[in-house]
């Protein structure tokens, strides 16, 4: 009789690699999308401008397999949250503690809405992606319209693709979209959205206490684990951010050696994209090592100014661990039943207090 080892199963997770029926051209759509901001920012001698609108881009990341209208409107409202995220937090970077409930309050909406109507994976990921990075960019009133113009050109160049593809390639197929509604108690979701803001929030404080210079990445390694089902997909996440981020920025130290000029870099980047849409739903830590060098990539293609390789890794490495660390202790209370039932208590008690008085 085969005894398994519990340690060896524990870990068995790390190289599991699960079926999917994602087609292999969508992830060169994806590629397509991102690539084409950053090219043309390129050729038009606005590197950053492409940096920028290739956060709207990520809009094709909600692609979904449904009959064209609705897949249309779905990627129309999710481009909406994306540049309403970035607008809000533009509006907030003045100020680290206004900024962080900014972000604090976009993810509680991200989250509440994305769950109210069962909006499938990434589901909140990029509103509270976008809002965080917004967030810690230099404050300036006069560039909000252009930052914000850009994201939205990224957002209606990937919509426009999605739609091209979805005429002339994919053929499309009636999908039910289920209703929305809720299946856990009223108060549930409100409990859950609103420590998944509070956390958002406490990481760009946390990164301004520390001096951090990138917060958002903080923010981006929370939210990313907190993405996980249950308390034990929360920790396998975890694991996989972590493992895969040390892996990766090795992997990013190598491409960074042989000083890539931007146009080089701007390949690497559409080509590590395309990968990772390959990976992400096949195995999330493989994936993770390519996430991390096109994250530091994109960094440097956006910024006129040359990091020093050194203190970027090994600022990329701090936050995502303190990052990861916030996201297991968040997802800890949103998948803690009695801490959820207490709060859904307070609430309610505090709702009928507050309607007894206006009576």
């Amino acid at each position: 009789m085969k005894i398994s080892n519990p340690t060896t199963h524990r870990f068995q997770y790390l190289l599991e690699f699960k079926q999917t029926e994602r087609k292999w051209h969508f992830p060169f759509l994806a590629a397509l999308c991102i690539g084409s901001c950053l090219f043309i920012g390129y050729f038009l001698g606005k590197p950053n401008y492409g940096a920028l609108s290739s956060l709207g881009a990520l809009t094709i990341l909600y692609f979904t397999s449904a009959h064209i209208t609705q897949k249309m409107i779905h990627l129309a409202i999710c481009a909406f949250g994306i540049v309403f995220s970035f607008t809000i937090s533009s509006f907030f970077a003045f100020n680290i503690y206004f900024a962080a409930v900014s972000v604090g309050i976009i993810s509680f909406l991200a989250h509440f809405i994305s769950s109210y109507f069962k909006i499938p994976p990434p589901g909140n990921f990029f509103f509270i992606m976008v809002a965080a990075m917004a967030s810690t960019y230099t404050f300036d009133l006069e560039l909000i319209p252009t930052r914000v113009g850009l994201v939205a050109m990224g957002a209606i160049l990937s919509c426009s693709f999605a739609f091209i593809y979805s005429v002339f390639i994919e053929k499309s197929r009636v999908v039910t979209v289920p209703r929305r509604a809720f299946n856990k108690r009223r108060y549930t979701k409100f409990v859950e959205s609103a420590i998944i803001g509070f956390f958002m929030a406490l990481t760009l404080v946390i990164g301004h206490l520390l001096q951090f210079k990138n917060t958002y990445w903080i923010s981006i390694a929370a939210v990313a684990i907190i993405q996980g089902r249950n308390f034990e997909h929360v920790r396998q996440r975890n694991m996989h951010r972590i493992l895969g981020t040390f892996i990766g920025i090795g992997f990013a130290w190598i491409i960074l050696l042989f000083n890539p000029d931007k146009i080089m870099m701007i390949v690497i980047i559409t080509i590590l994209q395309f990968v990772i849409e390959l990976l992400i739903v096949r195995n999330y830590g493989l994936a993770v090592v390519f996430i991390t060098p096109l994250t530091i990539l994109l960094a440097e293609t956006g910024s006129d100014i040359h990091h020093n390789v050194e203190n970027l890794m090994q600022a990329r490495l701090i936050d995502t661990i303190i990052g990861s660390f916030m996201g297991l202790t968040a997802g800890f209370f949103l998948h803690h039943q009695q801490i959820i039932n207490n709060l859904e208590k307070n609430i309610r008690f505090s709702y009928f207090q507050f309607k007894k008085l206006k009576k």
